[in-house]
């Protein structure tokens, strides 16, 4: 934990940030987490039209990174990552292999550097308001550096109405970190308003079909078939929902001035999966549908939307956000925070499963994964063969061309090797506290516990 003593000379430092203007003084920092939100779900990334309006239109005055692959495929390893800059093999944060149901996760090392800690210590106040209960809870130490960290049983429109109260609240002139976490689109998927859910037939609510889509694809091996559709328009609903309430939230910031002097990151920490590959939600692989998530960053003053083709990563937001700060403060930042899109290897990862996978899919889930993007190229190790896929014409990762390129195999494997020998982690492993009664209800809700969610 090394905070910056520099505010003085980054307080007066002019904004220096690609696609933006300038100001005098240092910038909000606001950071939009979609939890569980696919890239190709969204409008502005290719996905059905409609479907996210209100994002589509930040995104068109913003730094768009059209690719952007998550450091895992489940929430606590990379949060850890975008606020540490450092892959899960870097920072230790991620699962470990057990046997039945026993909370499997490493929380996040106090000795790491986070970005609220770097920013606090510029002068920032640091707040948060999260709405993943489970993996965001204090208990994992994603907490580290905030001033205010309230964890939420709420959807959208409550988290972030809390947001707004607090910023209203505020009586200080310190610049703001923001950070919220939404969960609409995660398990049990917020598609429709409380009483017309209420309305449902039990066996028709969005939970019990995906416990259905769960047991068909990973339990009997079936295909998706129309159940998969089913649920995926499902999720398709929730996300437009959150969508909804996201635009609410932006011209609430822009009617308090916030939005435009303000660093502004949208992006997710994975996606999701409805069949492909014989997985069904997420933290079980690496593959596209788990991993692909989108990156959108808006500096302060910006106007003009770019499109930005070089693989980013969750590593790469402390570095993103330094870009966007006053010369001194950015220096500062850039320091603890290196990583930028084009400087790194961009590794996904994905370290045994959760608790509830590994009760009910042990055979199928319980394994270590790493892939490695370079341009188009993906390869996976971790299985019984490597896989090797050219996105560009195989998006769905259905044809291993790792036997007919054996050279790029070698030497993407080596690239690896070389990244993990000098990089894992060797630091002091933490052991989570016992789980509560109210952890474990918590874990079953939103499909981590060995019963099935609400």
């Amino acid at each position: 934990m090394r905070p910056s003593v520099l505010l003085a000379a980054a307080a007066s430092a002019a904004l220096s940030c690609e696609g933006g203007g300038s100001v005098e003084r240092l910038p909000d920092v606001v950071l939009v987490v979609l939890d569980t939100v696919r890239a190709d779900r969204m409008g502005c990334y290719g996905g059905p039209a409609g479907a996210t309006p209100r994002l589509d239109a930040f995104a068109a005055r913003a730094d768009r990174h059209a690719r952007c692959a998550a450091a895992s495929s489940w929430t606590l390893p990379s949060h850890a990552s975008m606020f540490t800059g450092l892959y899960p093999l870097e920072h230790g944060t991620h699962g470990f292999e057990v046997d039945g149901f026993v909370d499997n996760v490493h929380p996040l090392h106090p000795d790491h550097t986070t970005l609220a800690e770097e920013l606090r210590g510029l002068g920032y106040e640091t707040s948060a308001f999260v709405a993943n209960r489970v993996y965001l809870s204090p208990r994992y130490g994603i907490d580290q550096g905030f001033d205010t960290y309230e964890v939420m049983d709420a959807r959208a429109p409550g988290v972030l109405s809390r947001a707004l109260d607090h910023l209203d609240g505020r009586d200080s002139e310190r610049p703001q970190l923001l950070f919220v976490n939404l969960m609409d689109a995660h398990r049990p998927y917020d598609a429709f308003p409380a009483e017309e859910l209420a309305q449902l037939p039990p066996e028709r609510a969005p939970d019990r079909l995906l416990e259905a889509l769960c047991e068909r694809v990973m339990k009997e091996g079936a295909a998706a078939g129309e159940l998969g559709g089913e649920v995926s328009d499902l999720y398709d609903r929730a996300i437009t929902r959150q969508d909804e309430a996201l635009g609410a939230f932006f011209d609430a910031l822009e009617q308090r001035g916030v939005l435009d002097r303000a660093v502004v990151v949208v992006t997710s920490d994975h996606g999701e999966a409805f069949g492909t590959h014989g997985i069904v939600e997420h933290a079980k692989d690496v593959y596209e549908p788990l991993v692909s998530v989108p990156l959108i960053v808006r500096a302060p003053g910006q106007r003009e939307g770019r499109i930005l083709e070089e693989v980013a990563s969750h590593v790469d937001l402390g570095g993103l956000v330094a870009r966007c700060l006053p010369a001194a403060a950015g220096a500062a930042v850039s320091e603890s925070f290196p990583r930028v899109p084009g400087g790194h290897p961009v590794l996904s990862e994905l370290h045994f499963a959760r608790p509830r996978d590994i009760v009910k899919y042990r055979a199928l889930f319980q394994h270590e994964r790493t892939a490695l993007r370079e341009g188009d190229l993906k390869l996976i190790l971790g299985g019984d063969e490597p896989e090797l896929y050219d996105l560009a014409v195989d998006p769905g990762e259905l044809s291993n061309l790792a036997e007919e390129r054996p050279s790029s195999v070698r030497a993407m494997t080596g690239r690896i090797d070389a990244f993990v020998g000098a990089h894992a982690y060797a630091g002091e492993r933490l052991a989570p506290r016992p789980l509560t009664e109210g952890d474990r209800r918590s874990l079953g809700e939103l499909g981590y516990g060995p019963g099935q969610g609400r």
